[in-house]
This record gives C-alpha cells, structure tokens and sequence, in this order.
C-alpha cells in the first residue's frame, strides 16, 4: 500500500470507516429500476452519450452537487492519468480535464479496489484544488474490470459541495451504475476493436480484389499487346516462307521462327486463360469426337520438341477408335500441356508414356470413363511442390532454375478443364529424379458414332477481292502481302473511315478488319457496311487481339460473319475463306 493513503488516513481525508457510523436511507428501488432503464436506453448510442448519462444517474440516485466518470489513459510519455470523460452539476465545466494517478482521489481508489470515502479532497489534492473543484465529500468507485489480467478502466464518483454526505446506500447505487459502466465500457471497446477489425480486413480484402482485377486487367491487356506485334511477325515468316520455296536452308530457319511463335502463343493464351481461370469464365464446347484425334492434334503440336530432346514417346490404348463426347480443342489442350511438361522435364533420351483406359459403363458405352496416364522418368518432384502445383503460377523450385520453365499457369488450366469435363486429375512422384506420373479420369466415354456420308472435303479459297483494315502499319503490310502471295487481291485502308469509303467504292468480296482503331472502331465499320444496300454479301472477318465471349458477341451483334484471334494463321484464314459461301454463326471462334 501506498504511503500517499496512510498520508491521506492520518490528514483525515481518506475515511471510508466514517459510513460504517452513518445511518443508510431506505432504498427506493422505483427509482433506481427508473434511472437504469434510462441509462440501458444510452447504450445504443454513442460513447460519450452513454458515459453522460451513467454520469447524470450518479447525480440523481445520491443527491450529489457534481458526479462524473474518470477513465484511465496513458500519456505519451508513459504516464498514467484519468481523464474527467463525462461530468454532470456543478464540476461539469471540468470535463475533458486530467489529473495524474499520484494526484487524483481516483488512484487511491483503484489502487484500494474498493469505494472509498474522502472528506474534503481538495485539501490534500492539490490538483483539485489548483482547478477549483471545491467538494465538502465525495464517494469514489472503481469500475470494474472482467478479469485480473484486464487493464483497469477508471472509476464513477459522486461529491457534494455543501453539507450534504453520502451514506452506504450510495456506495450500493454507485457501485450498481460501476457495474453498468464496466459492462458498457467492455462491450463498446470490443464492439470497437471488432469494427475496426472488420474495417481493417474489409480494406485488406478490398485491396486484395483491387489488386486482383489490377493484375487480371494487366493480363489481358498483356495479351492483347502481345498480339498486336505477333500478328506482323507471324504474317511475315509464312510470306517469307513462300517466297524462299525451293531453299530448303532458309525454309528450315524460317521453320524454327514458326515454332517459336507458336510458343509464344502459347505462353499468351496461357495468361489470358490465367484471367479466365480467376474469373470463373473458362468454358467448354461439347462435341463428338475421338480421343484418338485428339491426342494425335497435341503430339502433332509438340512433335519438334520431342524429337529434339530424342524422347521415345510409348502409346498405348489407342489401338482401336476411342470415341468420347468432350471439346477437342480443350482436351488437346489438356494432353498437350501435361505432354508438354513430360517432355520438358524429362532429360535427353529419356521415356514418355501415354496409356488410355476405357471403362464403359456397363453395356452402354455412354458416360463410361476414359482413363489417361501420362508418365515420365525426369526429374520428378518433391513432396513441397506436389501440395502446390496446381496452383496458379506456382512452379517447383528444381523447374525454375531449368530454361524451360513457363509461368506456371498450365496445370491450374488443366485441372480446371479436367474439371468441367466432369474429371478428376492426380499427378504424383516418388521424389526428385524418379520420374512423375499425372492421371486423368473423364467421363466422357461416347458411343461410336452412326456412319454418315463423308462431307465434302473443303477446296482451296479461290481468289477473292479482299478489303484488308489496319491501323498498324506492319501488320497491314505483313499480312497485305502474304494474301497477295495466297493469290488474293487486296485493297488497304489504315483507318476506319477510309475503309467505308474505299469499301463503298470498290465493292469488295471480304472485309479484314482490324477491331481496335481510334476514331472509328471495326465495330463501328461493319455496322456501316451493313447498312450499305450494296455490300449486303459482303464477307467479314473480325481480327482483334481479345477472344473473349463478351468481344465475339460484339462482333455478331455488329454483322460480322466471324471473328478470329490474332495471330491468325494463313490455314485457319484460308479455311475460313473457303467456306465464306456457308456463313453461320458458328464463325465465332
């Protein structure tokens, strides 16, 4: 105990057995319920009301001249001191005041955790006395804490500043209004740290979805302006192809060029399938197919590359038609990308092997499952990455330090894809250097489908009259002269309004156009030629950086007749080309 409260005993300040002599007035209990009801009324309400009207209660239940709640604060500097936060009668012009522990009746009190008594406090506290706060007595309370561990909070007092004095009863009344305040103080600091909490996580998680649209927005336009010089240079080596015929030296350098492209579009529809992925929106077109074109497209794809490294690639269970109900184009991307990955972390003459399953169901071949293992013997993986790798950009550390390392977009790609196959897909290692095994299981076996007239095999484009819109210089005359060379011929326009001019003056068979111009859009073009009574046979073909299902709709809506990704390959264009007499809106690839 502190010298201070023996000093105060001896002064005669502190005299909290004095009660213990004094008679107690009867309680009126329609009073108090009255006067706690009014303060349980403030707890909705802000702190300060709720606080100013525990003080007003004090004031009214013990006849007091002033009454007040001092809560505890720490100083800057480390000091503890109370603050007057709510004051009612005659001390109210105090609020706001403070008054340090070692100087305030208050201290005394905490530190005794009992009410106490105090008899002219002004006269021993000087910082009461320096503010004028004269009291004849005054009965101090402190407000209780939930548990020892909890900071201490402050204490609820009541004075009298003339020859009134306070008797046990207004310990029990403010002792009950402590309670009531502790209690409310509690609950508001925890309603308060748990808002500021929840605003805290709220802006986190704002920020987290900002910086997430930021980053999918950064990808797509990544891609797009990827796309743009890619188209060029794409058109370029095909020209240049056609032009070096019979140079098998330069054919065979121009060939490598024409696979590097196609790896770095691959790498682009890999980002943009990153923001497809995030956004819920990568999607599947069933159809009737066979797996074993399928995975003929995907090695197709990757043959270069696994002749290179001198891979022996072993496939089995493709002896005989396996037909399934799938999206070729996806599902080659799926065997594709895990061939891909084989293939690139496997050394030099090592081993791929792709093995096929098929599990009808029952006698009904329908919905049967469709087994494919495709298994390695390179690196492996350790346990650490097999728990991530399926996660978007998440790559092992041992494929990192490896030139063929991707972004590790893929697998995340395939697992989903696998996925709205209605699949599952495990992938496995026993560990660095032993190899690594990944699983897919499809439901998407098919019955074999009925025979059907073969359909007539597509001719060659014939020559036509194309109209070729372009505000990028290069790739306008890149893929000017590669059409050109297919036998085409073409008329250029570098901006939108000089296409609807040119193409109202030339009348030409196809429309090229380029989607992203300033001033007139490609949108904005073929709505005019549209509206043109004497181009309504005109073809036209949307060529545009974005393949989203938002963009191919614009691109319906506004009288294209198909809409192709750049960079557009001359196959794919002349396919297009050859079969411009049976539009349908199934161009909109």
């Amino acid at each position: 105990m502190s010298d201070g409260i023996e000093h105060a005993r001896r002064a005669g300040v502190l005299r909290t057995d004095d009660l213990k002599d004094r008679p107690a007035r009867a309680p009126d209990h329609a009073a108090e319920v009255r006067s706690l009801v009014t303060v349980a009324s403030a707890q909705t309400g802000r702190r300060d009301i709720l606080l100013q009207a525990i003080a007003d209660a004090a004031l009214a239940a013990c006849r007091a001249g002033s009454a007040g709640i001092s809560l505890l604060e720490t100083t800057d500097e480390g000091q503890a001191v109370f603050r007057w936060r709510a004051v009612a009668g005659a001390c109210a012009g105090f609020e706001g005041r403070t008054t340090a522990w070692a100087e305030c009746p208050c201290g005394m009190t905490l530190e005794l955790g009992a009410a106490q008594l105090f008899v002219e406090p002004h006269t021993f506290f000087k910082s009461l006395r320096d503010a004028g706060a004269i009291m004849t007595e005054g009965i101090v309370t402190p407000i209780p804490i939930r548990c020892s561990a909890s900071k201490p909070l402050g204490a609820i007092w009541v004075a009298s500043h003339d020859a009134h004095r306070f008797d046990r009863e207004d310990v029990r009344l403010l002792g009950n209004l402590a309670v009531l305040a502790g209690a409310a103080l509690t609950l508001l600091d925890a309603q308060q740290a748990a808002e500021g909490e929840a605003a805290a996580a709220q802006q986190a998680r704002r920020a987290l979805e900002d910086a997430a649209h930021r980053r999918d927005e950064f990808i797509a336009m990544l891609g797009h302006e990827l796309r743009n010089p890619m188209a060029p240079i794409d058109s370029s080596i095909a020209a240049l192809k056609l032009l070096c015929a019979g140079e098998p030296q330069a054919t065979d350098v121009l060939a490598i060029a024409q696979r590097q492209m196609r790896q770095l579009r691959t790498l682009v529809d890999d980002l943009l399938d990153a923001a497809r992925l995030r956004h819920g929106k990568l999607a599947i077109k069933y159809s009737r197919t066979s797996l074993n074109e399928i995975v003929y497209d995907a090695i197709t794809a990757l043959k270069h590359h696994i002749d290179a490294r001198k891979h022996h690639l072993v496939i089995e269970g493709l002896d005989q038609p396996v037909y399934v109900r799938a999206d070729h184009v996806r599902l080659s991307q799926v065997v594709g990308n895990l061939l891909s990955n084989a293939a690139k972390y496997t050394p030099v003459g090592g081993t791929l092997n792709l093995r096929v399953q098929v599990e009808a169901n029952g006698a009904e071949a329908a919905n049967g499952m469709v087994s494919i293992a495709i298994e390695d013997n390179g690196i492996g993986m350790s346990p650490e990455a097999l728990a991530h790798v399926f996660e978007l950009f998440a790559q092992s550390a041992s494929g990192t330090r490896r030139s063929e390392g991707g972004l590790g977009i893929g697998l995340a790609v395939v697992k989903r894809l696998v996925e709205l196959h209605g699949g599952t897909i495990g992938l496995d290692s026993l560990g660095i250097g032993r190899g690594t095994l990944v699983t897919l299981r499809l439901p998407i076996l098919d019955h074999e489908p009925q025979v059907a007239h073969d359909a007539p095999v597509a001719a060659p484009a014939a020559p036509s009259r194309i109209l070729l819109v372009d505000d990028n210089a290069d790739a306008l005359d890149a893929l000017h002269l590669l059409l050109e060379l297919e036998g085409h011929q073409v008329i250029v326009a570098r901006s939108g309004r000089e296409a609807v001019q040119v193409a109202a003056k030339e009348l030409p068979e196809v429309g090229i156009l380029d989607i992203g111009m300033p001033e007139m859009d490609g949108f904005e073009v073929a709505r005019a030629i549209r509206s043109n009574a004497a181009l309504a046979q005109m073809f036209l073909i949307a060529l545009t950086g974005y393949s989203s299902e938002s963009d191919k709709s614009r691109a319906l809506a506004a009288g294209f007749d198909y809409h192709l990704t750049k960079p557009v390959s001359m196959e794919r264009l002349a396919d297009v080309l050859s079969h411009r007499d049976g539009r349908n809106i199934n161009g909109l690839v």
